[in-house]
């Protein structure tokens, strides 16, 4: 599955999500003005990250964190150029006794981390992903690179972890060439230097009125976690024959308007949240013109929407809560639903056992 576009069109989260449904094997590259940056996938997993606005190579990493010291890093270093084999430095440093295997990867993951972080907030540049003809053939950065997981990552944990980073202000500063953005005229951090190009507003942070419980969490993480995806959207909890707003993200409701988180629908008139509901399965395609469907787009900021989602959440054999979302006012399409769906399902499990969980210890 052979995947090239801008990242105005789909960012980094869409990308691997669709990656990832797909269990693809292959090299994905990300390029702008000032940086460029390398994923490598087996079977849908992460296996290897480098680029972007950081050079560091394992050995400085190491270095840098106080792991291995400056004598033993290049006696490693030595072993690794001299031997008969091409081989991986961390395979040199294990073999060394210098560290443990999991403490390695553990370094690994942060790099990871740190690396998908950053390119979360690329809103701009070009994208490209080259699959393998076999999952299974040697990947040269795989087999040579620093910064290997072999068993990889799951996108979804990248990005979770990357979104609850971001939001929480523990994301490392950014180090970018000195001067690139200055002779560009660009200024903001996170700039793109296209000629022309307007920053892009800064995304609006969840919120509402969720529970204070890990329920809540479960339905803060989603709505983080489709804030990569979608312009806004609105999670609802059905209740009876109403759904009322819990939490949103994304949304400008009209000055002295109700914020949308305490939009209260009538699931006995027609809506795309009461089609979610009705046929427990997503749906999908234009806004249709009903009363309730105009009073949402209204209270969402009265842009028009061309095509928008409602994904429910099944707990316990009943739909208990409902995800909207759309682009609007953009002309953006709607997706991966792959992406969408699986986060829906995954916060729905959770509160499932949090339920449970809850009922037991009420047992105890």
């Amino acid at each position: 599955m052979s995947l090239s576009g801008r990242l105005e069109t789909l960012d980094l989260a869409g990308i691997l999500q669709t990656l990832a449904v797909g269990s693809a094997t292959g090299r994905l590259t990300l390029t702008r003005l000032d940086a460029h940056a390398v994923l490598v996938l087996r079977r849908g997993r992460v296996v290897y990250a480098a680029g972007a606005s950081s050079p560091e190579t394992l050995a400085a990493r190491l270095l840098r964190q106080g792991l291995v010291g400056e004598a033993d890093l290049l006696d490693a270093l030595r072993r690794q150029h001299e031997g008969e084999e091409p081989r991986r430095l961390s395979d040199v440093i294990v073999d060394m006794g210098l560290l443990a295997s999991g403490t390695l990867q553990a370094v690994v993951r942060g790099h990871m981390q740190e690396l998908v972080t950053e390119l979360l907030s690329w809103k701009s540049g070009f994208f490209r992903f080259e699959p393998a003809a076999d999952p299974d053939a040697p990947l040269p950065e795989v087999d040579l690179g620093d910064f290997v997981l072999p068993g990889g990552l799951a996108p979804q944990e990248l990005l979770m972890r990357a979104v609850t980073a971001i939001d929480a202000g523990t994301v490392p500063p950014i180090r970018r060439p000195p001067g690139l953005l200055r002779a560009a005229g660009r200024d903001e951090p996170d700039a793109t230097l296209a000629p022309g190009e307007a920053t892009p507003p800064p995304r609006r942070a969840p919120t509402g009125s969720f529970p204070v419980d890990f329920t809540g969490e479960a339905l803060l993480s989603l709505l983080r976690f489709v804030s990569q995806i979608l312009g806004r959207a609105v999670v609802f909890a059905v209740d009876g024959g109403v759904a009322r707003g819990v939490g949103e993200f994304g949304v400008a409701p009209p000055p002295g308007g109700e914020a949308a988180h305490d939009t209260v629908l009538s699931l006995r008139e027609p809506s795309i949240v009461r089609l979610a509901v009705e046929r427990r399965r997503t749906y999908a395609g234009p806004l249709e013109p009903t009363a309730a469907n105009l009073a949402l787009a209204d209270r969402l900021g009265g842009a028009e929407v061309g095509s928008a989602v409602a994904i429910p959440l099944v707990v316990r054999g009943e739909v208990r809560f409902v995800l909207y979302g759309d682009n609007a006012p953009g002309p953006r399409p709607i997706g991966p639903l792959d992406a969408l769906e699986s986060a829906a399902a995954r916060t729905a499990r959770i509160i499932e056992k949090t339920l449970a969980a809850r009922e037991s210890e009420g047992h105890a």
